[in-house]
């Protein structure tokens, strides 16, 4: 009887521990379906505004953000394969900022400065902040990423468009490497549609990497003006940065 009344016990708390669980996730969705739209938009265009002593007038220069998807799935190998994802996304990212490194002591004239961010439950934090290429930095900052928790894409674009505005160079870009759909926080497209609506001279050239998941989770993004590309695998995600980086970032004469 005693074991029976203890198991009676604990079968009523977790199903209360579940039932608990269950009403404040309906209540947090009730909460996100009862945001006017209009005031989402209006909370996204002051969060994304420059700062009030940030320059109007841009330099010339190339200035990149990237921001890294290190949720708890990144620890996952990728599919096909038997290599966790965020040991393949560190690689690939160290070699994207030493072609950075390589094309800036290229062009000494020309001001290139590149950035690293790292996005999960714990928001969105600089790894790297946005200055010249620093390989050592690189190396020490992407060995020490972890991954764990949700994916919160949409507060990542804002904290990369901060970045790129302090920067105030002229040609702005965010790289965006995510193998999960936006969990938390303001959604993609949201934030997509408020870059547009910011002046043409500040607004930055996004663009997705689809890893190891189809790219048509992020038509939302692709409809209000991203571009979106997808890499299955190790050899997928590098050719796919090095198409960005020779393609669209690193351009002579934009």
């Amino acid at each position: 009887m005693r074991h029976r009344r203890r198991s009676n016990f604990l079968a009523k708390a977790i199903t209360a521990v579940v039932v608990l669980a269950i009403v404040r996730a309906c209540s947090n969705d009730r909460d996100r379906e009862r945001d006017d739209p209009s005031e989402i938009a209006a909370k996204i265009d002051l969060s994304i505004a420059p700062p009030p002593d940030a320059t109007s007038t841009p330099r010339e220069g190339i200035a990149a953000v990237v921001l890294m998807d290190v949720s708890g799935s990144m620890n996952d190998d990728v599919r096909g394969g038997d290599e966790q994802k965020i040991a393949i996304a560190r690689r690939a990212a160290f070699d994207l900022l030493t072609q950075f490194d390589t094309y800036a002591r290229a062009h000494p004239d020309e001001p290139v400065q590149v950035g690293l961010f790292e996005f999960s439950s714990r928001s969105a934090r600089e790894v790297l902040p946005l200055s010249a290429p620093d390989l050592t930095a690189a190396k020490s900052a992407l060995a020490n990423m972890r991954a764990d928790g949700g994916t919160p894409i949409g507060d990542a674009l804002i904290a990369g468009k901060r970045a790129l505005d302090r920067a105030a160079l002229s040609r702005r870009h965010l790289l965006v490497v995510t193998d999960g759909d936006n969990t938390e926080g303001y959604d993609p497209d949201e934030v997509m549609a408020a870059l547009n609506r910011r002046p043409e001279a500040e607004r930055p050239s996004v663009y997705f990497v689809a890893f190891d998941i189809s790219a048509s989770r992020f038509d939302a993004v692709r409809n209000a003006g991203g571009l979106v590309l997808e890499a299955a695998d190790a050899k997928g995600l590098n050719e796919t940065l090095d198409f960005l980086l020779t393609g669209k970032i690193l351009v002579e004469g934009q």
